[in-house]
């Protein structure tokens, strides 16, 4: 009996609790009731609440919470903030000792007067700040404070010079909808009853992180334009670039690495073409994702897609330039070469080193073996002025005569691959596949350099001027 007398009870209490009226602090519902119909009796929010018709000032402080993103194709900032907004209610006063001491409370913000402040760059349809069931708190001396928050969609005219090691100001315009600064005059700080200690901005809850860091809010006054009260927050945003360098400026430099090497690629191994439209092909794909990601209505071009596009440039001349190459080398024997192609593949062989180098002919008897083939006899033997004797190639070879030919100009035998000039150099007999060659290593050694100093140049100055 004793165990259901104590549910009973226990019962009983808690819906007496459930059921008492609702009391903030130590003051009960009949004290705020009374307050608040006292108060409100007669209050119009319509009404700008000035008792002597002067304007009303409006405190204002801004507080970002995070940025959510920058739309680089929309130019659109998304800013998830809070503002703060203070200012007099002179009706809304009392004096505290007459109501058991209350010195505030809180109270939805769409039954008192709020200033028409707007946020004038948003890209969204124009709205009042916060909403209906917004509370603001009152205080006894008829100071309001009102607290929005939002994400704040605004414009933001970007400029891609430096992507993307770009760096950002974007703007958050704050502005009175109709009324003049006769009768709003917002002020970009709060006053010492509120202890924020801050002027303007406040980073206090500000959490970093997506892709952008924010560096730094400045405020500047713009009421003097049009005799509305009017403020900018501008933001200074900086791309945080780890993301890029990895994915785009990295696989970049691979790749203009290989657009010099076709050149270098054999022409026998018949796959030059195949390797230019590969990287031809590749450029063209990161040119269009780097493009996807650019304002397609801004005044500025990205130095990167100048970069990109130089190098697009240059594999595609180097695809048609393989073409000529492999025409050359295919050409046939039977084409003579001009004089001036065979001086300038000669030059070109030469100071690169390809091929066979020449050689100066010794004046030193050299030995040659006797053959079942070739026999020497004393009209093969000359004397020489200084005593030494000069060996003369042998008659050619009935067996052979594909590996040696006459020199017609000199009168002396030499291999089909060199000829002996007046001076006795070793002379290579200049084909077309060995013009292709110089050709082709003249070119590895032009576009190297090109791609080398572009990059050299443009990647670094994007990093410093940013």
């Amino acid at each position: 009996m004793k165990a259901s007398s104590t549910g009973k009870s226990l019962l009983l209490i808690c819906i007496f609790c459930f059921l008492s009226p609702h009391v903030d602090g130590q003051y009960g519902k009949e004290v705020y009731e009374n307050l608040t119909a006292t108060i409100f009796n007669g209050y119009d929010k319509r009404i700008r609440p000035t008792l002597y018709g002067g304007p009303t000032y409006v405190d204002m402080v801004f507080e970002p919470l995070s940025i959510i993103g920058l739309d680089e194709n929309s130019q659109v900032l998304s800013t998830f903030g809070r503002m703060y907004y203070q200012w007099s209610d002179e009706v809304l006063a009392w004096n505290s000792s007459d109501y058991s001491g209350i010195t505030n409370f809180l109270w939805p913000q769409d039954d008192v007067w709020l200033p028409d402040i707007i946020i004038a760059n948003s890209v969204e349809e124009e709205k009042r700040q916060g909403y209906k069931e917004m509370p603001v708190r009152i205080r006894h001396t008829g100071k309001i404070l009102w607290v929005p928050s939002s994400i704040f969609q605004t414009s933001c005219d970007m400029d891609v010079t430096f992507y993307p090691f770009d760096t950002q100001i974007c703007s958050i315009v704050i502005s009175a909808k109709m009324s003049t600064y006769h009768d709003i005059e917002v002020r970009s700080h709060f006053t010492s009853q509120l202890g924020t200690g801050q002027t303007g901005v406040t980073w206090v809850s500000y959490s970093p992180g997506g892709s952008w860091d924010l560096q730094s809010i400045t405020i500047e006054d713009l009421s003097a334009v049009g005799g509305v009260t009017r403020f900018q927050f501008k933001l200074k945003l900086k791309r945080l670039r780890t993301y890029y360098v990895v994915n785009i400026i990295i696989p970049v430099i691979f790749l203009s690495l290989t657009a010099s090497l076709v050149f270098y690629l054999p022409a026998d191994a018949g796959e030059k073409i195949e390797m230019s439209m590969t990287v031809l092909l590749a450029y063209a794909v990161y040119l269009t994702i780097i493009a996807d990601n650019m304002p397609q209505t801004s005044m500025q071009v990205s130095l990167l897609a100048v970069y990109l596009t130089i190098l697009l440039a240059v594999t595609a001349m180097g695809v048609v330039l393989s073409v000529v190459v492999l025409n050359l080398h295919h050409t046939s024997d039977e084409t003579p070469i001009g004089a001036r192609t065979e001086a300038f593949a000669r030059y070109v062989r030469r100071y690169l080193r390809l091929g066979q180098h020449p050689k100066k002919l010794s004046n030193k008897v050299r030995p040659v073996l006797n053959t079942p083939a070739t026999t020497l006899t004393d009209a093969d033997f000359l004397s020489t002025k200084n005593g030494h004797m000069n060996h003369m190639a042998p008659p050619m070879d009935a067996r052979s005569p594909s590996k040696l030919g006459r020199n017609k100009e000199h009168g002396s035998f030499v291999s089909n691959s060199s000829k002996t000039t007046n001076d006795g150099e070793e002379r290579e007999i200049m084909t077309w596949p060995k013009v292709a060659e110089a050709i082709d290593r003249l070119l590895f050694l032009a576009f190297t350099c090109l791609v080398f100093f572009v990059t050299i140049i443009l990647l670094p100055y994007m990093a410093i001027m940013s």
